[in-house]
């Protein structure tokens, strides 16, 4: 790939603007006791500034709404001829977002809605930078890489998981010595996933081995704005992100169930986020970070039907109060699967639209990392599957962990600046009689024979992943085949329906012209990624 390196450092400046509407960012990060000059530290710091990784405009207006999102169906959307089709610079962007990222024009004051580090080249410099250091400050300053791996490996993952193959080893190297390439080559996208399940297994060892000397340990404290240098918490979030990746590839290699089965028998070893005070969330408020997601939940204003009508409103599932907003004459009712354009545009508003307090005026919405109801779902499948424990337990309390999550978004939410005349106060969460109620539907309980079970479990990660968390929705959709969803075959040879895979950017196909070739065979959107079992 062409690969264009981004002067990282000044997108590391904590202090500029922020969001489509240019708001003033506070500064929010002061530059601690100096380490090798504080580059690590405010490199690892731009990691999380990645507009794929914190709420921004663009990435739900661009990306995750029309795609991840609509081919999941969390949204709904009109039948047409062009469901299926993104944009394709927006998808150029997403695959620059990860390798090199984009740089503000004037170079001082970058729009973290529009700019930022690109994953892949803030982590190479990093490796840069504490490779030029002497041995003994390389050991005390690894801290800074293990955790910008950890970063690095869960992004390079949903790359995967949107594409498969990717150039990875020999990608942004540049500004790295003796390792530049004018061409970097399509890794093997299983040979990476195995890659980095190995990799996190390592990176949980050092955590829980490492000696961090009390600068280092300042240093990290202030430049880590997502888990504050708590290194227990990194090893909650790699062990979590692990047990994501072995699930995913669990159906087509038969070695995951003995890595799980380790993993789970020794959680003292292999600590996961069990309870939502751990969720790995980028948290606006604490950053003075704010991003102005007004019009993607706008614009896609309706909720999908078999979301709403079947999953949530007919088994009272405290969620839906704090997910939707009820339509004036129909209550909660989503817009149908093939719902037409005309449907869509009628004068008189017949569906639920997204909740406004907790999501469409919320300028405190959370970038959504890892959450215990996903591990505790994780949990569930893989007790069910293997006979490892007991599912029915983390079920219930994937669920439970589900209903208190979105409640405590509409409970924290902070009003969109200059939405004055909005002033819903915030939801009591939910009573245990309802809960218990939700829990015991005919269609949430946890009975029937396995594959009902495992059809349950599916389906209600698929619920609690929502638009916050689409890409993992669309891959475990694919992946399981759950829920059974319905969607409308259009009249596009191109697109008749939603694809298995994104295709490569023209912008890769352009400049890796050489390494794309060898590719080209598989860069078809029907291809399944070598997860995918269905």
């Amino acid at each position: 790939m062409k690969k264009v390196f981004v002067n990282i450092a000044l997108f590391c400046s904590l202090a500029g603007l922020f969001s489509s509407c240019a708001k003033k960012m506070e500064e929010s990060f002061n530059n601690p006791e100096k380490i090798s000059e504080g580059s690590l530290s405010k490199l690892l710091t731009g990691m999380f500034l990645n507009k794929r990784i914190h709420p921004t405009y663009h990435d739900y207006f661009t990306f995750i709404m029309p795609l991840t999102a609509n081919y999941s169906q969390l949204v709904a959307a009109p039948s047409g001829n062009q469901m299926y089709i993104v944009n394709p610079a927006y998808i150029d962007v997403r695959w620059t977002d990860f390798y090199a990222g984009s740089r503000a024009d004037d170079g001082q004051n970058p729009d973290y809605n529009y700019n930022g580090p690109g994953i892949l080249s803030n982590y190479r410099e990093m490796q840069t930078t504490l490779g030029l250091l002497p041995a003994d400050q390389q050991a005390r300053n690894q801290v800074f890489l293990k955790c910008a791996e950890v970063v690095l490996y869960d992004q390079a993952s949903q790359m995967i998981d949107l594409w498969g193959d990717i150039p990875f080893y020999q990608a942004g190297n540049l500004n790295t010595p003796d390792r530049v390439t004018k061409d970097a080559p399509f890794d093997d996208a299983k040979g990476l996933y195995n890659e980095f399940i190995t990799k996190l297994k390592d990176i949980n060892t050092y955590l829980d081995t490492v000696n961090v000397e009390v600068d280092v340990k300042s240093e990290l404290t202030t430049a880590d704005i997502l888990l504050r240098g708590d290194l227990v918490a990194w090893q909650r979030y790699a062990n979590s992100l692990r047990l994501r990746l072995l699930m995913r590839i669990s159906n087509t290699d038969a070695a995951a169930q003995a890595e799980v089965t380790t993993m789970l028998a020794n959680e003292a070893t292999y600590p996961l986020v069990s309870n939502n005070a751990q969720n790995v969330l980028f948290k606006e408020s604490p950053t003075a970070i704010r991003s102005d997601l007004v019009d993607p939940f706008t614009n896609y204003y309706f909720g999908p039907e078999y979301l709403i009508n079947t999953l949530q409103e007919t088994n009272e599932d405290p969620r839906i109060h704090v997910m939707w907003d009820e339509n004036e004459f129909n209550g909660y009712n989503g817009f149908p699967w093939n719902g037409t354009a005309g449907q869509w545009e009628a004068t008189q508003r017949q569906y639920s639209a997204f909740d406004t307090a907790t999501f469409t005026y919320n300028d405190n919405i959370p970038g959504v990392i890892v959450t215990a109801s996903e591990v505790s779902l994780l949990k569930a499948e893989a007790y069910e599957r293997w006979g490892l424990g007991d599912a029915a337990t983390q079920y219930t309390n994937g669920l439970r962990q589900s209903i208190e999550f979105y409640y405590g978004i509409n409970q924290s939410a902070i009003k969109r600046q200059g939405q004055n005349n909005f002033n819903r106060a915030p939801l009591a969460s939910p009573t245990a009689e309802a809960i218990n109620n939700f829990l015991g539907k005919p269609a949430i309980a946890y009975t029937g024979s396995t594959t009902e079970k495992l059809a349950k479990i599916y389906t209600q990660k698929w619920a609690h992943f929502f638009v916050l968390q689409a890409g993992q929705a669309w891959a475990e959709l694919r992946r399981t085949g759950y829920p059974v969803l319905q969607f409308p075959n259009v009249a596009n040879s191109m697109a008749p329906n939603p694809p298995k895979r994104l295709v490569y950017p023209t912008s890769e196909q352009m400049y890796n012209a050489t390494e794309y070739s060898k590719v080209v065979e598989k860069d078809k959107r029907d291809r399944p990624i070598f997860w995918d079992a269905q």
